[in-house]
């Protein structure tokens, strides 16, 4: 296995750089970029832009930018500097991960708890009033837009019932408080995690619900064994292994979602980071969200990768 854990390690290399190609150049084909707040100013000269330009090296060939930028990445993790407000990007990224990591693993393990748990519950009471009851509700969440349930979750919980804070990770003014820090993490955790429940508990009533009417359930329950053992030696582990693909292709869904999540509840991390640096064209900034991100889904799918041999013992890596 580790020789499997190898070589997919190395085939990151090519996928992160292809990534990182392309969004190079869909950054630079957008209108615009660091002097492309004055280019509307009468006052400001072409040669003034130029300069502008000719400073940040945009006026060379894009494949060249994008070399230099791909070099200083490998050779020395160096990110650059932001146009807009000259601080490392490292720095900035760096300040900001904690935070999205915070919110993002925090929805992670409550949709994972909470997802499966529904999920289980449906197959086991599969075409019962409690299974279309649960299906529906999935089905209402899944097709609410992120925003609408992050700004009705913010009407009720934190403006009519002021039961939970509204933005922010603590209380201004207010000195640091575990407490107070998990009533902020409440809401954006909620809401991020609610698509991830419907979603997985879906995936989990399908998986499990085809692994119960297999021949070898039957055989074990002729076993003797109790309800609770067939379903988590037998039914669980064999139905593990479709969910595992659906969680680790839903990680994108934590970083897309994150960003909205932010940007409503005011949370302090690399989603709103990037929105901040997509409005002003700050192209450092925004490389460096994503080349983090990138490597950040890619180690996700590989520990998937890793966690199939775990499930199912059927599974074996190639030497």
């Amino acid at each position: 296995m580790a020789v499997y854990v190898l070589k997919r390690v190395l085939g990151l290399v090519p996928l992160v750089v292809l990534v990182t190609a392309v969004c190079f150049a869909l950054m630079h084909a957008i209108p615009g970029g660091p002097e492309g707040v004055l280019a509307d100013n009468p006052k400001v000269k072409p040669d003034d832009l130029a300069r502008i330009r000719a400073n940040f090296g945009l006026d060379r060939p894009l494949v060249v930018q994008y070399g230099l930028w791909l070099k200083r990445v490998l050779l020395h993790a160096d990110f650059g500097y932001s146009y807009v407000t000259g601080e490392p990007v490292i720095r900035m990224i760096g300040r900001r991960l904690p935070a999205t990591l915070e919110l993002m693993g925090s929805a992670f393990l409550l949709s994972l708890l909470i997802g499966l748990s529904i999920g289980v519950v449906s197959a086991l009471k599969k075409h019962t009033t409690l299974d279309s009851v649960l299906t529906v509700g999935s089905i209402a969440v899944i097709s609410v837009p992120l925003f609408w349930l992050a700004l009705m979750s913010m009407m009720l919980f934190a403006v009519q019932w002021r039961l939970l804070p509204s933005a922010g990770m603590h209380t201004l003014g207010a000195p640091f408080s575990v407490l107070d820090h998990l009533r902020h993490l409440v809401l954006p955790t909620m809401v991020l995690s609610l698509t991830l429940v419907a979603s997985w508990s879906r995936y989990t009533r399908e998986a499990l619900g085809d692994v119960l009417t297999a021949d070898y359930i039957d055989v074990a329950r002729a076993k003797g064994l109790s309800n609770a053992a067939v379903l988590f030696r037998h039914g669980l582990r064999n139905a593990a292994t479709p969910v595992i693909t659906v969680v680790a292709m839903s990680v994108p869904i934590l970083f897309t979602g994150s960003v909205i999540v932010e940007m409503v509840f005011s949370w302090p991390g690399m989603g709103r980071l990037f929105y901040e640096g997509l409005l002003r064209h700050d192209y450092t900034r925004l490389m460096g969200i994503v080349l983090v991100s990138s490597l950040l889904v890619a180690v996700f799918n590989l520990l998937a990768d890793c966690l199939y041999g775990i499930f199912d013992p059927r599974v074996r890596y190639a030497r």
